[in-house]
């Protein structure tokens, strides 16, 4: 275990250059400001679970019998959030051409309820701490969600949230008191004390069940772009805007802007490949459902959230409007089948 900041005459940046370092192209903070980041982290990191050994008890070379020294056994339901977090972050910094573990090390498991349906989540209750690699600041996310499949339908609700803190206190994070700020079981989890909805779904059951049932969906993503670049600037810093006229530039913008959103999607274990031109396509997880139809509308609204708009985004949202009224009036279901089969397995 690393030493407590007590031990050390280090204070401020260097403090966290000394236990978390190196940073990337670290902001400029107060002394206060980083310091009493590195106490929130180390202190966060020995009270729960980091995605990597990191000021923790668990040895550096990760072995697999200190991975259950940590509190895990790799066979649980609960090392499901563990692999699925390593993988998804380790290919945004495969993208970014950072070393393994450059951004691994900065994820920490608060809260993981996981319960499997064979290999795939029927239910999870996340919650995931994202200290910057840059600035004083962390992120906490969270995803509630539950699909089942029945006899004669599919029981499917999500909610994806963030908050972000821009002033870390010199405690520990407290997992009980983050739940008492949101409203656990309710449509609007992440809508009170500084949460914010990223994305939610769910298919209407009132009076919807049965062999009549159909995959009447709802949902939508509730980014907007300011909002994105605050959540870029508080993972990575500041990112200049470039000019309109300058499109090579305007289009490395905008993938530095979907990259910091898909590392909030990572941090739950969700990855999301978001089409940035009309070469690429909208790659959707195959372990979380977070669409209920064919359209993939969680990939085009984070890329619209981020100032890109795609050729074909327009005709797809006509597409997904009539597909929507085609399930709630029951017709289209044989045309559909296929979609579910390839992505979802139902």
């Amino acid at each position: 275990m690393h030493p407590s900041p007590a031990k050390t005459d280090l204070q401020g940046l260097e403090l966290a250059q000394h236990h978390f370092g190196p940073l990337l192209r670290p902001t400029r903070a107060t002394q206060k400001a980083w310091t009493n980041y590195s106490i929130n982290r180390l202190q966060t990191n020995q009270n729960y679970h980091t995605v990597v050994p990191v000021s923790r008890k668990c040895s550096e070379d990760g072995s697999e019998e200190d991975f259950e020294e940590c509190g895990y056994d790799e066979y649980s339901d609960e090392a499901w959030l563990f692999d699925s977090v390593k993988a998804c972050v380790s290919q945004i910094e495969k993208e970014m051409d950072f070393e393994d573990g450059t951004l691994q090390k900065c994820f920490t498991i608060l809260w993981n309820k996981t319960v499997l349906d064979d290999e795939e989540p029927r239910s999870t209750d996340h919650i995931v701490r994202i200290y910057s690699p840059t600035a004083p600041m962390y992120i906490d996310v969270h995803l509630q969600y539950y699909c089942r499949s029945r006899l004669s339908e599919v029981e499917w609700f999500y909610s994806l949230g963030y908050k972000i803190q821009r002033r870390p206190s010199a405690t520990a994070g407290n997992v009980l008191s983050i739940k008492k700020h949101l409203k656990m079981g309710s449509p609007d989890v992440h809508t009170r004390n500084g949460w914010q909805t990223l994305c939610w779904g769910y298919y209407d059951s009132d009076g919807n069940y049965g062999k009549r049932w159909r995959r009447i969906e709802y949902g939508e993503v509730e980014l907007h772009e300011e909002g994105v670049i605050d959540i870029h600037e508080a993972l990575f810093g500041e990112l200049e805007k470039p000019a309109e006229t300058d499109s090579k530039a305007m289009l490395a913008y905008q993938r530095s802007l979907v990259r910091s959103i898909r590392l909030l999607l990572a941090a739950v274990g969700i990855s999301y490949n978001v089409a940035c031109a009309d070469d690429e396509s909208d790659d959707r997880p195959h372990d979380l459902m977070l669409e209920g139809l064919s359209d993939k509308w969680v990939g085009r609204g984070i890329r619209n959230a981020c100032g890109l708009r795609l050729a074909r985004d327009a005709a797809q949202e006509q597409k997904a409007a009539k597909e929507r009224q085609e399930e709630a009036k029951g017709y289209g279901d044989d045309d559909d089948e296929g979609d579910y089969e390839s992505d979802y397995g139902f």
